[in-house]
């Protein structure tokens, strides 16, 4: 049995299974658009089940318009949830890693710069001023103070 366009149309399964498609779509992807279509289609999907006799005309209006309608709703909502911060951590007094202890890696860390393992990580770092001392050798236990104008750590050695 073959349908004609009008018949798939006018099918509430179809518009489900377009939904069920375009939600794996939407989850699988980056973005909102195939899922304002998805819940378009899931409105369809009821309009064609629930309405007397639907025209072909009246399904696809009701699938146009439950797109618009819910894109105009959800748009607002979802870009405030999935936007991010408009502040940045210095200017919220949030500085990462103060007073975390790491170790210095690879080379002797000095004022000018080097390296040290932080969590795991190998980060850049620099020796402070106010430490007294002219540099820390590999593998020396050291604390971060704060980071520099450069993004750096900036450590002393651990007490």
């Amino acid at each position: 049995m073959v349908l004609s366009s009008s018949d798939l149309l006018l099918n509430p399964a179809f518009w489900a299974g377009l939904f069920v498609v375009l939600m794996i779509i939407e989850l699988s992807t980056t973005g909102a658009f195939a899922g304002f279509l998805g819940i378009g289609a899931l409105f369809t999907a009821f309009f064609v089940r629930f309405a007397d006799e639907p025209s072909v005309q009246a399904t696809i209006f009701t699938f146009l318009a439950a797109t618009c309608i819910n894109a105009a709703l959800l748009w607002r909502p979802l870009k405030n949830r999935y936007a991010g911060r408009d502040t940045t951590d210095a200017e919220e007094g949030i500085e990462p890693f103060t007073n975390d202890f790491g170790t210095v890696d690879g080379e002797p860390l000095t004022p000018a710069g080097g390296n040290i393992r932080l969590h795991g990580a190998r980060m850049r770092a620099v020796l402070s001023a106010d430490a007294g001392i002219d540099q820390l050798e590999e593998g020396t236990r050291v604390q971060v103070v704060r980071q520099d104008e450069d993004q750096r750590f900036v450590v002393i050695p651990a007490p």
